[in-house]
């Protein structure tokens, strides 16, 4: 910590007549050396790895407390928090993991402006009468924090699966309600992961369902997360006695390892077939498929039904066809067709071919066909209908940046879909086949944001380092001056193939308040413009994510939108690998950067929780060119002393169960040491949350005004300042 930033600690601490040690800020180092092909690399900061150290425990509690107390004193920092927390408490309410039986029940969990968590509801057909099933508050008497992160009805809706989680670990209890009696079964299943790991699949008849048993659910053990197993689970059974149904150990003849998610699938209440896969970090997973009268057999016989080479991301049944979206020869995905009795996929019929300028990203069957998405550069989506071998373009509502599509399946006719923009909140309709034309379904009611009437969103396309074209998304009030001089919070992911999809976020509501530009980089490494802007920024390729970020700074300062005095850059999870690395690499272009939760080590990540199902995506070192990648992606290692760093904000969470607390710390230590800026580096740990996914509301304001609050702090706005 320099000096500068040591006088402003003991001026926000000296309320309370505290005093702080400026060694006492700094971790130790210690001297351990890895050597990998040849090469020695220094890792000081490797005592924070084990964290049931009492030191570690106390550095990150020291931290916490300097970087809460700095927040809390930047004017109107509490009075964001609080307008977050107030905003829409009249009669709004928002409504989301909304599940549709093939009997028209629905049901969905809601939350009103006035509550902290969600609540699970129920209505017989849309217009019914909205029915209160389960509060989450009720499941344990000394515990109200309980969320609820997952939800699955049986097929007829008279029984479902909620699966509840606390503190942050997403890592799950699964309880059974009666949705006539409202009663829940005694039987309590533990060490669940529903809404990360395959979720729930009811049998055809009711009477159980699949799910995925993990065996270690303690962060700081060694096998935590490795050899999870799929488990039947028959209704009023006991639990503890597990029926291991497909798993490593009990299927030799696939090839699993230990980090690898196994997963079994039933499609449809009347499918013929049940499928199975071995997945993990990956978009494409190796599957099997077996016929549904194999329940019955201890033991099926499953039969290769594609290998993760061949590149297909979805599928649908219809009898004894399959329907699939692919990769294979077709970067931007091709609809293909192939019988189940004997599946041809290396030589299908190609249903919809590949479109070179937009990506097919969703599909789905109904019994009126096919309908499908394509969405141009991830951010401007056209819904399709195939039938009868004919394609039509079906009109939408209002433009739209994302569309999901939703139906039954193949036996009925219902079609919904899911839009929403960079200034839109996600809406829902259900399609009219007789008028050609979509019937709003408002399960959510919340009030609209006038000050996001008069926006101006750009969608640029912007030449990197290597002349590839990167997307980018410019949000503004109009009458903004193009002078160098405006605010500009900058973000982006680039890993797994993911889409950063257009959708309305606290975060781009208060920027643009604040009369700031916020900007979304859509860089290799992510799926906005298909599989191989996917594998552009993967492994070897992984530097290309962090340059192209940098190129699309570079062009909001030559375009005047800003200047490098007013630039906060923000990212979560794998996205820390870029801001991480654009921060280390150009520190010249940025002012802030912010990083929850954030992958800063990727070397170390795979001696971490969860980290050797990540060696799918970022690589291992056990493979010299994969070592050299992770190396120059990670960017603690990147980081030199003596060089001028942008202000830096760090979040964990202790119960993270993806990316675990060292991770950001060692690069929040190292950062503190190296830098020459005296700007601050401020570490948040939540000693009850984890990686800001199952969360409650406050804590995801909290965030919220952390984040932006520092931002705005450190960018010169005059009204987030220190106290004095």
């Amino acid at each position: 910590m320099k000096k500068g930033v040591f006088y402003l600690l003991i001026l926000v601490l000296s309320c309370k007549k505290e005093v702080v040690d400026q060694e006492v800020l700094y971790f130790p180092e210690t001297n351990a050396v890895d050597k990998y092909f040849g090469k020695k690399i220094s890792d000081p900061y490797r005592l924070m790895e084990n964290e049931k150290d009492s030191l570690v425990i106390g550095w990150y509690k020291n931290q916490n407390t300097i970087s809460n107390n700095i927040l809390n004193t930047i004017s109107s920092h509490n009075s964001l928090f609080d307008e977050l927390n107030s905003k829409n408490q009249n009669d709004t309410y928002l409504i989301k993991k909304v599940k549709v039986t093939n009997n028209d029940r629905y049901f969905y969990l809601k939350k009103t402006g006035k509550d902290t968590n969600y609540k699970l509801y129920y209505k017989k057909g849309f217009k019914g009468k909205e029915d209160l099933l389960f509060d989450p508050k009720t499941f344990n008497k000394e515990d109200d924090s309980y969320l609820i992160n997952y939800i699955q009805p049986n097929w007829e809706g008279s029984k479902i699966v909620i699966s509840l989680t606390n503190e942050g670990k997403e890592i799950s209890e699964i309880i059974i309600l009666d949705t006539q009696s409202k009663k829940i079964d005694p039987e309590i299943i533990k060490n669940c992961w529903p809404s990360a790991l395959g979720g729930v699949r009811w049998l055809s008849d009711n009477s159980g369902f699949f799910y995925e048993h993990i065996p270690v659910i303690d962060r700081t053990a060694e096998k935590y997360l490795l050899n999870v197993e799929t488990v039947l689970y028959e209704l009023g059974k006991d639990p503890k006695k597990l029926n291991v149904y497909f798993s490593r150990k009990n299927n030799p003849e696939i090839s699993f390892k230990q980090e690898d998610f196994p997963e079994v699938i039933i499609k449809n209440q009347h499918d013929e077939y049940i499928f199975s896969n071995v997945s993990g970090a990956s978009p494409f997973y190796d599957y099997y498929y077996t016929s549904i009268g194999s329940l019955k057999e201890k033991k099926p016989v499953w039969k290769t039904l594609f290998k993760k080479e061949d590149l297909i991301k979805r599928f649908f049944v219809d009898g004894d066809t399959m329907i699939y979206l692919s990769a294979k020869g077709a970067s931007n995905f091709k609809i293909c067709k192939t019988s189940l009795k004997n599946p041809n996929i290396d030589n299908p019929k190609i249903l919809i071919e590949e479109d070179s300028l937009a990506t097919i990203t969703d599909i789905t069957l109904t019994k009126q066909g096919l309908f499908f998405v394509k969405t141009r550069n991830g951010v401007e989506a056209k819904l399709y209908h195939l039938k009868e071998g004919k394609i039509k373009n079906i009109s939408i509502p209002k433009p739209s940046g994302y569309i999901n599509v939703l139906s039954k399946n193949a036996n009925y006719n219902d079609l919904w879909i899911e839009i929403e923009g960079w200034a839109s909140k996600r809406e829902r309709y259900r399609y009219d086949y007789a008028t050609n034309s979509f019937e709003k379904e408002p399960l959510n009611n919340f009030q609209e944001n006038t000050s996001l009437e008069n926006i101006v969103i750009k969608e640029e396309e912007i030449t990197s380092h290597d002349g590839e074209k990167v997307p980018l998304s410019i949000i503004y009030s109009k009458g903004i001056e193009l002078n160098g001089k405006n605010r500009v919070l900058m973000t982006g992911y680039g890993a797994y193939g993911t889409t950063f999809k257009p959708r309305l976020s606290n975060y781009i509501e208060q920027w643009i308040k604040q009369k700031g530009i916020y900007v979304i980089a859509h860089v290799r490494g992510g799926g906005e413009k298909g599989n191989l802007w996917h594998k552009g920024g993967y492994k070897e390729t992984k530097s290309n994510s962090w340059k192209d970020f940098i190129a699309c700074t570079e062009y909001l300062i030559s375009e005047k939108y800003t200047s490098s005095k007013y630039i906060s850059a923000w990212g979560a999870s794998a996205g820390g690998i870029l801001i991480g690395r654009a921060i280390t690499e150009r520190p010249d272009l940025f002012n802030v950067a912010m990083i929850r939760a954030g992958m800063m080590n990727p070397l170390r990540s795979e001696t971490a929780p969860n980290g050797k199902n990540n060696i799918k995506e970022f690589g291992t070192v056990k493979k010299i060119n994969e070592f050299k990648a992770l190396l120059e992606m990670d960017s603690y290692h990147n980081i030199k002393n003596g060089v001028k760093y942008p202000a830096l904000l760090l979040t964990a969470g202790m119960n993270d169960p993806r990316v675990t607390t060292w991770i950001p710390g060692k690069f929040a230590a190292r950062l503190q040491k190296a830098t020459a800026s005296e700007k601050p580096v401020l570490f948040l740990v939540d000693f009850e949350g984890g990686h800001g996914l199952s969360t409650t509301k406050s804590k995801k304001n909290e965030e919220v005004a952390n984040f932006l609050s520092f931002a705005l702090w450190q960018t010169g706005h005059p009204e987030y300042q220190l106290k004095k």
